[in-house]
């Protein structure tokens, strides 16, 4: 499967990704619809890329303008391929790779006072894991007070409660869906 960066100074340039089948990248019909959403949001954003795989999300939201990435990737080989990924697209000043466990590492940043205004989170399809991220993230308070928390799932993964965060869009995609959670009081 080809990846590539969807906008922004890097539009077009060709990403890395692992080999077989288990590896499931955001699509473009996916990105197109995260970063139209986005739109002025991701200028200067603070982003966090959890389950970060080939850095396809992260990179575009640096491509997009954000000011700084941190990714969260636990496989080494995946580690490797976004290392790659990242000096590809000439992001190393403004990207940092994070190797651990997503909901380990939620907590290491919420000791560290790391704040995010954005968090993009594609985990493992047929994984359901949307319930605990949304969880993890608020009970972490690494998510800025107007924040938004973005996951693509799978079709399959039972609603969350929202744990504080409002459901303000979802978007299917084929087997997977988009939602979008926002922190406002609004």
């Amino acid at each position: 499967m080809t990846i590539r960066i969807i906008g922004g100074e890097s539009r077009g340039r060709k990403l890395k990704g692992p080999r077989g089948l288990e590896f499931r990248p955001a699509t473009g019909r996916a990105k197109t619809f995260i970063f139209s959403y986005l739109s002025d949001r991701i200028k200067d954003a603070v982003v966090l890329d959890l389950f970060a795989g080939s850095g396809s999300l992260g990179l575009e939201a640096l491509s997009q303008g954000a000011a700084h990435v941190d990714f969260v990737e636990k496989s080494f080989q995946h580690i490797q391929l976004l290392k790659s990924n990242i000096s590809r697209c000439d992001f190393s000043d403004r990207s940092r790779i994070i190797h651990g466990d997503v909901f380990e590492e939620i907590i290491r940043l919420r000791n560290s006072h790391r704040r995010f205004s954005l968090i993009l989170a594609d985990p493992p399809f047929k994984a359901f894991y949307r319930e605990r991220i949304v969880r993890s993230v608020k009970e972490g308070g690494i998510l800025k007070s107007d924040g938004i928390l973005i996951i693509e799932h799978d079709s399959h993964d039972p609603d969350s409660e929202g744990h504080g965060f409002r459901l303000i869009r979802q978007k299917p995609l084929g087997q997977s869906y988009i939602s979008i959670y926002h922190r406002g009081e609004k």
